[in-house]
C-alpha cells in the first residue's frame, strides 16, 4: 500500500500505463444498453468465466460457462426457460432440446461407455423413443 503521495502517484502511473497497454483486470464486466440496463456480464466465479446475455426485461436468454465439468451454451426462451443446451464433459458430448415448459424433448448425446445417444420425449417427459433402443434415462440437462 502506498504511503507517500509519491508512492500513490506512481502506483497510479503504473496503472495507468497497463490500461494504456490494452490490459484490463477484473472479475465482472456489464455491457449496458443506451438506456444502463444491463445487457450482458462476463466474469468469473469459483465455478469458472461466463457469459451471460439478457434481453430488454432482464431475462437471460443465453449463457455460454466454462466450469469444473467442461464448456456448456444455454439457449432459453422470453420466459427464461432453458431450450436448447449444447456442453461435454470427460464423459459425454450432450446436446438437448425442450418445451415451453423447460421439459426435456430431445437429446443427442456420444457417451463415453455406451457411445451414441438419441432421445425422444412426450410432455410427461416419458422416452417414446430411443437409439439404441431402450437406453436407460438421464441423459437430459
Amino acid at each position: 500500500m502506498p504511503t507517500t503521495i509519491e508512492d500513490r502517484i506512481a502506483s497510479l502511473e503504473a496503472e495507468l500505463a497497463r490500461l494504456r497497454t490494452g490490459t484490463i483486470e477484473t472479475r465482472h464486466v456489464h455491457l449496458l444498453d443506451e438506456v444502463g440496463r444491463v445487457r450482458g456480464v462476463l466474469g468469473v466465479t469459483g465455478g469458472g468465466p461466463t457469459l451471460e446475455f439478457f434481453d430488454e426485461r432482464g431475462v437471460s436468454r443465453a449463457k455460454l460457462r466454462v466450469d469444473p465439468n467442461g464448456p456448456g451454451l444455454t439457449l432459453a426462451d422470453e420466459q427464461g426457460h432453458t431450450r436448447a443446451w449444447l456442453g461435454f464433459t470427460k464423459e459425454s458430448l450432450r446436446i438437448g432440446f425442450a418445451d415451453e415448459q423447460g421439459n426435456s424433448r430431445a437429446f443427442f448425446g456420444v457417451m463415453k461407455t455406451s457411445g451414441p445417444v438419441v432421445k425422444f420425449y412426450d410432455e410427461a417427459q416419458q422416452v417414446v423413443w430411443s437409439a439404441p433402443e431402450g437406453t436407460g434415462d438421464g441423459c437430459s440437462s
